[in-house]
């Protein structure tokens, strides 16, 4: 076993807190640099003047240096925290370029500023400068994101999970950032080479190498964390004029549209950065509370006003949750076409989950090389469908992986595999990581080994539910895993509901023509399935975040619905997915409705006849496309999810179209129904995001009322995505309809500038939704016969929409969202809610 050791934890820890001001004026002074003398340990002191460092190499001198004061060194006291340092700094006018650097804080003002004039100079000509000007280019890139546990005791004596685990004080290593002691826990290394063409624009990256090594590689829910992972560690553009990070958009300092009014510079010095001369750049947010950066943009000073080098912090009153610091410094080199390309960008974040728990510490480091201005093989390479495509050789050996990393791993990171060997040696590590691991999937492996497992019991949070035709319902369920079987696959559940005393089941078998890792519902799709099912399903109900039975949709409020419907589906569906993000789906299905509860089908005949049905039966031909460019979807056991579209601004496209026949297969009703919606996020620069949906759909034959369009009611407690939570269910129908829904998530826009509340970090959201549909005389019971009679409660829209929207506080303790909806029409009608309050977890930064 190779013993990682490092003398520096053997001596105490050394370090600084306080804060730098004006010895003359008085005023804080942020942007100092704070540093350990004869040492790279160092930081910035915050837009207050603050700062916080400490070491454990021995260092105990601090040098405090800033442009236009005199550098002053500050003796500490060795293996102590010096906290409360009062440290003032001597001005000394300097002149640079003919612009004098007083250090006496003025009122900033953009006009006839040196500063503002030299950015506008650096955003007018970046799209020259950038690498993207070029026609065409191709590039190796190299990717490693490392987790690690951030201020790691490794004294035993203080540190239980080192008592736990003794073998861990041989891997101890320390920050980048901060010299403090870290334990790498998990690393992920991609190698790929990048495309790009100008004309048309496209962009490929085609990944040649994956590894992944870690504590959370058994948890990763086959793809979930680390697509989410990739997501949140976005690629950092600071050309662009929004940077994506963190599943957020913060301001860039080279905004084209914002950047002067968002931001305030400085021209703080002249420096050499790696033999070129540059103008040193402060930037901090004109309001610190703003999604925005501070940092510092090194400018050449040769008249191209391109970027040499970009560091980037985010101030510490932002609202930003689980995160502590950022740092990111990011590095260019010129080509020899003169534009300047990506170098190395290195990032990283501390932060903690919960106040109190072990701190978290994540590194990742992007490295470019081997740049080419003609692209080898454009033709083929311009034609893969999608933007990112793997290699089907994409695992490599170590040795392989050691020649071709463009940056070696250092000795923790490359001891990861022993790390786990060790970790599994212990028994009470597996139980542990096998309870981790059904808190995360909501499924049980029956098999110790995941390589070996064949069948996965659950979801465990459909396990107990109740409702008010079943009451209490048990349900239990399983699946087979690749395991198995790659291509053929076998799931189903049993519920038992303790009130109508009736057992619901379903079976379904899928074949997959492209070999799966795990489990059937992997991306890209290309199955065949059959199912069965007899169920129970309130009309009007549609969940899309959850299942029907979840425990947490049986809380709800307004009107109860005992008006409900068994129905038993028989159904044979083909779905093919593609990486350009098209997938197409076709089905046959044979179905029998039967009323349940107190939902009646009577049927009325004519002359004041009526005649009442327990059930009748469709057969119907379905398919569906739906389109969805540049989405980067991931696994999981019970379908895909997506991060893609949630960062970028390509909109989802949805088309469906059911026929039914009479007379065909038992089907007691001839219909058409066509569906279609668009759905997309409208990013707001950092001011958030909107959320929109629009939908429309037709019925265009005469059918009985449950073959009709009924809105999406959400009865919960809880928020449902595409649903109108102040609507009891199978309220209205129609046979055409358009709605519109609008969630805009302002990330404290308002809060944030209220002193006292902005302390509590919540944020504001707000919704708009509204449907508006018709009922055309043929199906409507009081105008045809042969028709089904709306049950009581059920009406027809007016001349008007049903409209609701929602006022509320986002970010409480961080998870939770609380909003208060208030129902703006037909509120004339009986039972229903004029206003609630609804609740969602939702995890952001």
């Amino acid at each position: 076993m190779r013993l990682i050791t490092f003398s520096g934890y053997a001596q105490t820890v050394t370090s600084a807190s306080g804060l730098v001001q004006d010895s003359v004026t008085g005023e804080d002074l942020p942007f100092v640099t704070v540093m350990f003398e004869n040492s790279t340990i160092g930081t910035a002191t915050n837009d207050n003047g603050e700062f916080e460092l400490r070491n454990t190499q021995g260092y105990h001198t601090l040098q405090v240096s800033f442009v236009g004061y005199e550098t002053k060194k500050v003796p500490l006291k060795a293996g102590a925290h010096n906290a409360g340092l009062e440290i003032l700094l001597t001005p000394s006018t300097m002149e640079l370029d003919e612009v004098v650097i007083r250090p006496k804080r003025e009122r900033y003002r953009r006009r006839n500023n040196p500063a503002v004039d030299l950015i506008r100079n650096v955003i007018e000509h970046k799209d020259q400068n950038r690498i993207t000007s070029l026609d065409e280019y191709q590039v190796e890139t190299y990717e490693k994101i490392s987790l690690a546990l951030d201020q790691f005791n490794p004294d035993a004596g203080q540190n239980a999970f080192l008592r736990r685990f003794p073998f861990l004080v041989n891997y101890v290593d320390s920050s980048a950032i901060d010299g403090n002691p870290i334990l790498t826990l998990s690393i992920r290394e991609k190698l790929a080479d990048q495309y790009y063409r100008k004309d048309p624009r496209s962009e490929k990256i085609i990944y040649k190498a994956l590894r992944q090594e870690g504590i959370d590689r058994e948890l990763d829910n086959y793809g979930a964390f680390s697509a989410n992972l990739d997501e949140i560690f976005h690629e950092v553009n600071i050309f662009d004029n929004d940077i994506k990070f963190l599943l957020n958009r913060f301001v860039s300092p080279l905004s084209s549209t914002l950047a002067t009014a968002y931001y305030q510079y400085f021209i703080m010095d002249t420096v050499a950065v790696n033999g070129d001369q540059c103008i040193d750049l402060a930037f901090v947010p004109a309001n610190s509370q703003s999604y925005g950066f501070t940092g510092r943009l090194y400018i050449l000073t040769d008249g191209t006003y391109a970027v040499k080098k970009a560091t980037l912090n985010v101030p510490k009153q932002i609202n930003l949750n689980f995160v502590n610091h950022i740092q990111i410094e990011q590095e260019f080199k010129q080509t020899p076409e003169g534009v300047w390309a990506p170098d190395r960008v290195d990032t990283y974040v501390q932060g903690r989950f919960i106040k109190g728990t072990q701190p978290l510490y994540v590194h990742q480091l992007r490295s470019y090389d081997h740049y080419r201005y003609e692209v080898a093989n454009r033709d083929s390479v311009f034609a893969l469908q999608g933007d990112v495509y793997t290699a089907p050789n994409a695992v490599l050996s170590d040795l392989l992986w050691a020649e071709q990393r463009q940056v070696p791993l250092s000795d923790s990171e490359n001891a990861m595999g022993e790390i786990m060997d060790q970790f599994y040696d212990r028994n009470s590590f597996k139980v542990f990581m096998k309870v981790l691991g059904v808190v995360v999937s909501g499924f049980i492996e029956t098999s110790r080994e995941h390589d070996t497992n064949k069948l996965d019991i659950g979801p465990m949070n459909s396990s107990i539910s109740f409702n008010e035709v079943e009451g209490l319902r048990l349900r239990a369920g399983a699946m087979t895993t690749a395991n198995l079987h790659p291509h053929l696959f076998f799931g189903g559940y049993a519920a038992y509901g303790f009130k109508d005393h009736k057992w619901k089941y379903s079976a379904k078998a899928t074949y997959s023509f492209n070999d799966k890792e795990y489990h059937e519902k992997e991306t890209p799709l290309n199955n065949l399935s059959l199912s069965h099912e007899f169920d129970i399903f309130t009309p009007g109900h549609t969940f899309f975040n959850t299942g029907q039975d979840n425990m947490l949709l049986s809380f709800r409020t307004g009107k109860v619905m005992d008006k409900m419907n068994y129905l038993r589906t028989t159904r044979l569906q083909y779905e093919k997915e593609w990486l350009n993000g098209l997938t197409v789906s076709t089905w046959l299905q044979h179905q029998n409705n039967e009323a349940a509860g107190a939902l009646q089908y009577i049927r009325h005949d004519g002359n004041d006849l009526f005649t009442q049905l327990t059930d009748f039966t469709t057969a119907e031909w379905g398919a569906s496309l739906r389109f969805a460019p540049g989405e980067r979807p991931f696994n999981t056991r019970v379908g895909k999810e997506s991060v893609g579209n949630l960062s970028n601004d390509a909109p989802i496209f949805f088309l469906s179209h059911q026929i039914g026949t009479d007379g065909v297969a038992g089907g007691d009703y001839s219909y058409q129904h066509t569906e279609l919606s668009m759905e997309k996020r409208i990013w707001l620069s950092s001011f958030g995001h909107i959320d929109t949906k629009i939908k429309a759909g037709k019925v265009w034959d005469k059918v009985p009322f449950p073959l009709l369009i009924m809105p999406n009611a959400n009865q919960s407690w809880t928020i449902q995505k595409d649903a109108f939570h102040l609507m009891n269910a199978m309220e209205f129908v129609a046979d055409q309809y358009v709605s519109i829904t609008a969630n805009y998530h302002l990330k404290g826009f308002i809060l944030n500038r209220i002193p006292l509340v902005n302390r509590l970090k919540m944020r504001e959201v707000v919704s708009f939704s509204g449907v508006y549909g018709d009922l055309s005389d043929k199906n409507n019971p009081y105008l045809t016969d042969g028709l089904f009679m709306f049950p009581e409660g059920t009406f027809m829209f007016g001349n008007k929409p049903y409209m609701e929207y929602s006022v509320g506080v986002e970010n409480i303790l961080k998870v939770l969202q609380i909003s208060y909806y208030r129902r703006l029409s037909y509120l004339d009608h009986p039972e229903i809610s004029k206003g609630g309050i609804r609740v969602n977890m939702r995890f952001t930064f």
